[in-house]
């Protein structure tokens, strides 16, 4: 279904959650660059902090997030370097046993009405822009440890000010999950374009209202929820007035490098179906450039491999152009055979070094 243009005025036009597929892929740095959520992945701790008072009400050690409402929990490992005056044995261990989706640290909250609202706010690295569009998503896994109920009240809200949530709050989410999330083993994707006024400053994740929308995982009614929270991304978007709803949301946000038969250097179909993904990509987000390094095995003479690189890249060049890609943004290098990233003794297939790579900026 199309994303109907007369209600792309309004804040929130598309909510989805997607499961994560991890993969091995190419590093990719312009989302990354891009993203204006600071400390995205919960990395960054106060290191200076050395002493806290109690084990429960840890989330000081959170470097640029701060608690919303109530006591939201900092998992890290890094926890142990503080010295808590009130010591609570096993504390975070009771909410489950999740590794974070990436790295070391992720932060947990109750999903719950009234009173037992949990949420945590951090400033972003600007404002946002009036009238400009934005993708946003997060991923959640539910704490199977201390969890009865699993909901799909979850996501983000955005703020001119440090928002002063209290427990009577009735606070609508601009981006909200569509599905339940009552996975405890996997991380699912809360994504969604937001429209923004042109005021927020920060943004807050969690649930602000009194009655989320749930059910009970182990009988009865819905009662709270526990989730862990990870890999925040706010980058801002094209207008996306030609969009498919769900085409934001499941895109890829990261890639593998293109792979060429030996001896190949036309863009079979194999190839144009990996390099629809950059297309799409480059199509919904602002980028500066778009560099495209063909590369060859040392099967040919230094010359005969520098050609062969430099028709791999520039065929991949009329491809991107053919799909409506601005030419201007694109640079071509022909790297031969210089830089391979199968060597000798290598356990990787010889043919990873016929390969075109893409590195968007």
């Amino acid at each position: 279904m199309r994303v109907p243009n007369s209600k792309f005025c309004l804040l929130l036009i598309l909510f989805t959650v997607v499961c994560a597929s991890p993969g091995i892929s190419q590093e990719f740095e312009h989302s990354k660059k891009q993203n204006l959520i600071p400390n995205p992945s919960f990395e960054d701790v106060n290191t200076s902090l050395k002493r806290l008072d109690m084990e429960m009400q840890n989330f000081a050690f959170m470097k640029d997030w701060k608690p919303s409402i109530n006591t939201p929990d900092v998992h890290h490992p890094d926890l142990e370097l503080i010295r808590f005056i009130h010591k609570s044995p096993n504390f975070l261990k009771q909410f489950g046993p999740q590794e974070p989706r990436t790295g070391k640290g992720k932060v947990g909250m109750y999903i719950a009405g009234g009173a037992y609202k949990e949420g945590v706010t951090a400033k972003l690295k600007k404002p946002l822009g009036a009238g400009k569009y934005y993708y946003f998503h997060m991923y959640v896994s539910l704490g199977e440890g201390i969890s009865n109920s699993c909901t799909s009240s979850i996501g983000s809200y955005f703020s001119a000010r440090n928002p002063k949530i209290t427990m009577t709050s009735k606070l609508p989410l601009h981006v909200e999950s569509s599905k339940m999330v009552c996975d405890t083993k996997g991380w699912a994707k809360v994504c969604g374009v937001y429209r923004a006024k042109g005021t927020e400053k920060y943004i807050s994740l969690g649930f602000f209202s009194d009655s989320p929308i749930g059910k009970s995982v182990k009988g009865g009614k819905y009662d709270t929820g526990y989730y862990y929270v990870d890999d925040v991304l706010l980058m801002e978007m094209r207008d996306p007035k030609n969009l498919v709803s769900g085409q934001v949301c499941d895109m890829a946000l990261d890639f593998s490098p293109i792979e060429f038969l030996i001896g190949e250097s036309e863009a079979y179909t194999e190839i144009k179906k990996a390099l629809d993904s950059y297309i799409q990509y480059v199509t919904i987000f602002k980028v500066n450039t778009i560099k495209i390094t063909g590369h060859a095995d040392d099967a040919g003479s230094t010359f005969e491999n520098e050609i062969m690189s430099a028709m791999r890249a520039s065929n991949v060049k009329a491809y991107m152009i053919e799909k409506g890609v601005d030419e201007s943004l694109i640079e071509i290098i022909a790297a031969g055979n210089t830089e391979p990233i199968v060597t000798e003794g290598s356990d990787l297939d010889p043919e990873s070094n016929n390969r075109v790579e893409i590195k968007i900026e």
